[in-house]
């Protein structure tokens, strides 16, 4: 397992992904897109863990947030990089700045109401609470408990 962090511009560090236009005044409220896609996912969801697995490689950016009780929380900018055994991880929001590379596999959890997939990564990070997967969007929403959404597109 491999963890990189960076708080500035070490040349050693971690090099950036992507070019992220990180906006401090907009808000974390969820807004009718995020929502029309969000639905549209669900029902268009992907089943099975190799068909998730085989759709997460490639390259995806986040496209929605939204905060939990309290939306006055800017959206972060973020990227990720699927390989079939690594992560990688840029995120940028008002409380960090960093590339990391996680450790990923797919967990079916299931009870009587049949069952669902989640991302598990290692290390852990919250900004990939992902819980429902389809071809072009991936998802976690945690805002009826307080938690976060974060709404993930895939680009390439």
């Amino acid at each position: 397992m491999f963890l990189a962090a960076s708080c500035g511009d070490d040349p050693e560090g971690p090099m950036r992904i992507y070019d992220c236009e990180f906006d401090f005044r907009a808000d974390g409220a969820i807004d009718e897109e995020e929502r029309g896609i969000m639905d549209e996912c669900m029902r268009q969801s992907l089943t099975s863990r190799e068909d998730i697995e085989r759709n997460l490689i490639g390259e995806w950016e986040l496209i929605g947030h939204g905060e939990g009780w309290v939306t006055s929380t800017p959206e972060p900018c973020g990227y990720l990089i699927f390989s079939e055994d690594q992560l990688i991880l840029e995120i940028e929001s008002i409380y960090r700045d960093t590339v990391s590379s996680h450790e990923w596999t797919i967990e079916e959890v299931g009870n009587n109401l049949g069952s669902r997939f989640h991302l598990r990564i290692e290390p852990y990070a919250h900004e990939l609470g992902i819980t429902t997967f389809c071809e072009s969007y991936m998802y976690g929403n945690f805002t009826p408990v307080d938690g976060n959404m974060y709404l993930y597109e895939k680009v390439k």
